[in-house]
């Protein structure tokens, strides 16, 4: 062979391995790329397939009941109708324009969110989503007569979140609205559209009480008309299963109560009433509140800046305030625990003590010798500051800390706040300042950096009712059946007769003291007013911290009162209120409830008739032409057009 046609041969052969490398390199490709889309985007394609030859519709899951401790309903549901869209029928932008135009005329509340949603749809959704929630029957009726003209569009009926009580407890319940996109980056496995809950204890067990959806799965034709409308086995359907239900340890009567009280009152702030040897939270409320049932529908802009100018999203009772007077009971403990006040102690009490050329007022001008219970219970801040001058403010935080403040009380509620319970170490560390004396002087009346939430207040007032045990607060009760459990109180050792010394200061406040306007008959109160300076103005929080009856505790209260004045004619008198209610229904409990007797009359009738007569009608699922006669005119005309569209 020649060297030419050697050379040409090598060639060839060259040609031709490339040729198989090519064909192999492609064929790879193509084996990897059939394994792709069979096995991992097999089940995208799949509901893609059945999408277009199918009408999915999704069974949205009833959320679980929240009631009270007495089964009361806090928060249900209620069915309403709300408009989903058909991502894959609405894949161009001139088509979305055109729908959107028609819809924005038959929606009397068009706001700019369900623009966004709907503009933002996903072209690849396998399933429906929800557009608008709780529309009006006069609105779910013309989509239904502009159907021809709304391709993607449908309404349907779903089970929607109620709060038959408004506004009551809103700050615990919190509200459920559309998930946005920060969310669903945080929860991969929603999708838009699904409705979530967005603050308090719906959104703290949302996983719990949302339940599963479940779908409806019709054959359609091309114009998306069920192809077996009245055939069974046409239809794949799913039943939802509903969400576990959550009893709370509030008592919704007396929560209404405390709400009551504060909006008689007009006043921003917070309640607080608890168990002290428990740490069950029986209300807790924060005014201004809000009605969560308006978040079933876009919010009118009007209305949202209302809500947000009067902060009423704001749960009060987990925010640090300074506390002002009640937090003297903890200076008289440490000072107690210390052995640098004695219990027989008598203080001289004046206008103000001088620290150096500092001077340190007084609430009052009045000079007196008082023992430490009428120190306590007059609040006399002289007498607190030569307390101060004894003690070192590790002391007072010590006592601070361990009757529950700086830290969570445990209560099922997002966004509490720790506050602050300083001492040298803590100032230096935050403010790169040194502790002085000084500072220990207004520590010891409530006042320098120290900052406690209303929750924390109810914790260390339930602390000193119990005189050995810090109970945690919680606010659930129970899932479902599961009886959730309690967790240990924290627990402190003190002299049962320091402790004694204490209590008498705080029973004596309300019987002669500064207390006085909390004072009931049904139960001895012990308690003490505050007033805060609010830093930076010439205001003052006012206070009330308590529990009853003295000689044996079974409720805290607190009551914070926001910029009010002072808390023995702001804040006392709210929680008298709430006291009153407490106690007459604890009252009436106990009374023996006698069985109605039945009339001479019924003893005439014959026993079938009394049957018949109390016996109540059956629910039926079909309705009969009287019932259809009963309805109103709009609600027959939506029922007739709905089952046209089945």
């Amino acid at each position: 062979m020649f060297p030419q046609d050697i050379e040409d041969s090598k060639i060839k052969d060259f040609k031709i391995s490339v040729l198989y490398g090519i064909t192999i390199l492609i064929g790879i490709v193509l084996i990897f790329r059939l394994f792709y889309l069979q096995v991992f985007k097999y089940k995208s394609y799949a509901e893609r397939a059945q999408y277009s030859t199918s009408r999915i519709s999704i069974l949205f899951a009833p959320r679980g009941i929240i009631y009270d401790r007495n089964g009361k309903v806090f928060a249900t549901s209620r069915q309403s109708i709300s408009i989903i869209a058909y991502p894959n029928k609405l894949k161009k932008k001139e088509d979305k324009v055109k729908v959107y135009r028609i819809l924005s005329k038959i929606l009397k509340n068009n706001s700019k969110k369900v623009r966004q949603r709907f503009f933002n749809l996903p072209e690849d959704a396998a399933l429906p989503v929800r557009i608008v929630s709780d529309i009006s029957i006069e609105e779910a009726i013309q989509i239904v007569e502009k159907q021809h003209i709304l391709p993607g569009i449908s309404i349907q009926e779903e089970p929607i979140r109620f709060y038959p009580n408004g506004a009551l407890a809103s700050h615990v319940l919190g509200y459920t609205a559309q998930i946005d996109e920060r969310e669903l980056n945080n929860r991969p496995e929603r999708k838009l559209g699904d409705i979530v809950g967005k603050s308090g204890v719906e959104k703290l067990f949302d996983d719990i009480i949302r339940g599963i959806d479940g779908k409806t799965i019709v054959a359609v034709d091309r114009f998306g008309k069920p192809i077996y409308p009245d055939f069974d086995k046409g239809i794949i359907h799913v039943d939802p299963i509903p969400g576990k239900n959550i009893y709370l340890t509030l008592d919704l009567d007396l929560q209404k109560a405390a709400e009551d009280a504060m909006k008689d009152a007009k006043i921003n702030g917070a309640v607080v009433a608890v168990n002290p040897n428990n740490g069950e939270v029986l209300a807790l409320a924060s005014y201004p509140n809000f009605d969560p049932n308006i978040f079933t529908k876009p919010l009118p802009s009007a209305l949202w800046s209302s809500l947000i100018t009067k902060k009423a999203f704001i749960n009060r009772a987990l925010l640090g305030y300074v506390p002002g007077s009640i937090w003297k009971p903890i200076t008289l403990i440490a000072g107690l625990s210390a052995m640098v006040v004695q219990p027989n102690e008598i203080f001289h009490v004046s206008g103000a003590v001088y620290l150096g050329s500092t001077r340190f007022g007084d609430w009052t001008s009045k000079e007196d010798n008082l023992s430490v219970v009428e120190a306590l219970a007059w609040s006399r801040d002289t007498a607190f500051y030569q307390i101060g001058k004894r003690l070192k403010p590790e002391q007072i935080r010590w006592w601070g800390k361990k009757l529950g403040g700086g830290k969570k009380t445990g209560i099922e509620l997002l966004a509490e706040e720790k506050g602050i319970i300083p001492d040298s170490k803590w100032k230096k560390e935050h403010l790169k300042e040194d502790w002085y004396p000084g500072n220990t002087l207004h520590y010891a009346i409530g006042q320098s950096f120290l900052l406690v939430t209303p929750v924390q207040v109810a914790r260390i007032y339930s602390g000193i009712a119990t005189g050995k045990t810090v109970p945690k607060l919680h606010v659930v009760k129970k899932i479902s059946d599961y009886l959730k459990p309690v967790e240990p109180a924290d627990t402190y050792k003190l002299d049962p007769a320091l402790v004694r010394v204490v209590k008498a200061g705080l029973e004596t406040c309300v019987e002669s003291g500064t207390g006085g306007a909390s004072k009931i008959e049904l139960a001895m109160v012990a308690g003490k007013t505050g007033s805060a300076e609010v830093p930076g103005s010439h205001k003052t929080h006012g206070w009330f911290a308590s529990y009853a009856p003295a000689e044996n505790p079974e409720i805290a209260v607190v009551v914070f009162a926001e910029k009010a004045g002072h808390g023995g004619s702001v804040a006392a008198p709210i929680a008298k209120k709430i006291y009153q209610h407490y106690f007459t229904a604890k009252l009436k409990q106990a009374e023996p409830t006698p069985s109605p007797s039945p009339s001479p009359e019924e003893f005439k009738k014959p026993a079938i008739e009394q049957k018949q007569e109390t016996a109540k009608p059956q629910n039926s699922e079909s309705m009969s032409s009287e019932n259809m006669k009963s309805l109103n005119p709009k609600k027959k005309k939506f029922l007739f057009f709905r089952k046209k569209m089945d």
